[in-house]
Order: C-alpha cells, then sequence, then structure tokens
C-alpha cells in the first residue's frame, strides 16, 4: 500500500462520551481509518499514546484535566510525525491559530463543524498537511493590501516561506545567498506586520487561492 493511502490509525481524547460515540460512529464507517485508543482525559491521553502508536491525534481543546494544547505539545515531543487534529468550541483568533501551528499542530476545527468536514480534514493532515479551516475570523483587509503591494520576487519568498521550504533550499531555488533570503523575510514580516512565520503560514493558508495568486 503506497505511504499515501496508508491506514489511519486514530486516537480520540474527548470528555464527554456520548459526543465521542456518536464521532466515532461515522469516522469509523471510513475502512482506512482504525480507532487505536480514545481517553478522556489528558493524562489517559499521555500514558496510552506510546503504546496505541496512532499516527492521528484527535483531541478536544478544553479537557477535564488540562488543554488540549498542552497535552499535544507533550505528544509531538515523544512522537513528532505525529499529526494533530484540535477540536475547538469557539471561533480561534489569527494570534491563538499562530500558537497552535507552531506548537505543531496541524488542524483546529469547530465543534459544530459537519462531521464529514472534519473527516476531511483527518484524511488532509494525516501525512503531514496543515489544515486551516474557513470559519475563523478573515485576516483584516489592511494585510490583505499589504500582501499586494510586496514586489512579485518577495511573494514568491512568502510562498515558499508558508510552505515550511528551509532558507538554504529557498536561497538554491531562487539562486540566491540566504543573506538575501533572509533581508527578504525581515521586509515580508515588516510590510505585513508578522512577527512569527507561524502567522505567514496562517496567512497564506487562508488565502492560497486568492492573496497566494
Amino acid at each position: 500500500m503506497a505511504s499515501g493511502q496508508r491506514r489511519l490509525r486514530l486516537y480520540v481524547t474527548m470528555g464527554q462520551r456520548l459526543l465521542r460515540d456518536s464521532l466515532l460512529f461515522q469516522i469509523l464507517l471510513h475502512d482506512e481509518v482504525e480507532l487505536v485508543g480514545e481517553s478522556e482525559t489528558g493524562v489517559a491521553t499521555l500514558n496510552r499514546l506510546k503504546r496505541a502508536t496512532p499516527s492521528v491525534l484527535l483531541i478536544e481543546e478544553n479537557l477535564q484535566d488540562n488543554d488540549g494544547l498542552t497535552i499535544a505539545e507533550h505528544a509531538l515531543a515523544v512522537n513528532p510525525s505525529l499529526s494533530v487534529l484540535l477540536i475547538s468550541d469557539t471561533p480561534v483568533s489569527s494570534g491563538r491559530m499562530a500558537i497552535y501551528l507552531e506548537a505543531g499542530i496541524k488542524a483546529v476545527v469547530s465543534k459544530d463543524q459537519p462531521v464529514q468536514e472534519l473527516i476531511k480534514t483527518l484524511f488532509y493532515i494525516r501525512n503531514g498537511q496543515v489544515y486551516v479551516g474557513n470559519w475563523q475570523q478573515e485576516p483584516a483587509p489592511a494585510a490583505m493590501l499589504a500582501y499586494q503591494a510586496l514586489s512579485g520576487r518577495e511573494r514568491e519568498v512568502a510562498q515558499l516561506m508558508a510552505s515550511r521550504l528551509p532558507v538554504r533550499d529557498i536561497a538554491g531555488r531562487l539562486g540566491v545567498s540566504c543573506k538575501t533570503v533572509h533581508s527578504y523575510k525581515d521586509r515580508i514580516f515588516v510590510k505585513l506586520g508578522f512577527e512569527r512565520l507561524p502567522e505567514l503560514i496562517l496567512f497564506m493558508q487562508r488565502h492560497q487561492h486568492g492573496a497566494a495568486e
């Protein structure tokens, strides 16, 4: 079986049993999904993950004993290849989303999102891709105007950075020095008003069919 089609080994951490069961009933209709573990608390999750060896962790933001971000960070420290999907009760601000992405979480979705959309997200992130849902607030128009004002080369660098390509690889692809790429990076961040790479990744993910054209 090709790596892109390998079984999705799922571990689910949700406090409400009824909600968890309702979700799993629909997820497990897909033959590619194998449930390797489930729990209600963060501590129980961390204790069982190593033995369960999941490829995807589906976890609530608000747990009985901890928050999903903290548990996800601990899980990723042990297994960096784990893909984490965080379920949020409320809309997530751009700043909060940047923190999630920086921590290594691959997707954040709303608890009110249709189950079929959540399932699509699970399959999308299982090989390490990042997914940003469209239910969050749109970025400020000022950021869009600033992006449109970037030079063609600056946009190209921004897109490569947002795809998580290392500076050395960007330099090689563009035929410039690493120092030049860093200079582009600094200018891009200043012009867009960003301070960290996850903010740029979030912006480009939301506008890959708009601003990134």
